[in-house]
């Protein structure tokens, strides 16, 4: 797991939230608790599908994950927090994760007129990716 993910203080770090956060810390684009499971299984690491869902929620809880829905799909995928900005084809499903946020630039405007301190976001953008446009 990355030094840069700092633990919660209340809560233990078990070998489960360890290999959970790893599978996403190796995860190219947001992934499903279902894609965990299988992955975690592929690594030999015997964990149920409902402990891996409650503990991406306790994850989601405390900001160390974040959780997203693909429009017109309905299962979450989760992420860490630098993979939170995303394209999405509406017909393939590919995620491509934005480098560049622009939101970063927006959220000094939205601070200056709406006066919120702005403490996180996401970015999804959806359409259609060229393959499937041809």
């Amino acid at each position: 797991m990355s030094s840069k993910l700092k633990f919660p203080e209340g809560y233990r770090l078990t070998k489960q939230r360890k290999a959970i956060l790893e599978i996403l810390e190796n995860a190219e684009i947001p992934i499903t608790a279902e894609d965990v499971f299988f992955r975690l299984k592929e690594n030999k690491i015997n964990i149920s599908l409902s402990t891996i869902y409650r503990n991406l929620e306790m994850l989601c809880k405390e900001g160390l994950v974040i959780k997203s829905y693909v429009m017109g799909k309905d299962k979450a995928r989760f992420a860490l927090p630098d993979k939170k900005n995303y394209l999405i084809c509406e017909s393939c499903g590919k995620i491509v994760i934005i480098d560049n946020c622009p939101f970063d630039k927006f959220k000094e405007e939205l601070k200056q007129v709406y006066g919120f301190d702005i403490t996180g976001h996401s970015v999804e953008v959806y359409g259609i990716c060229p393959d499937c446009k041809s």
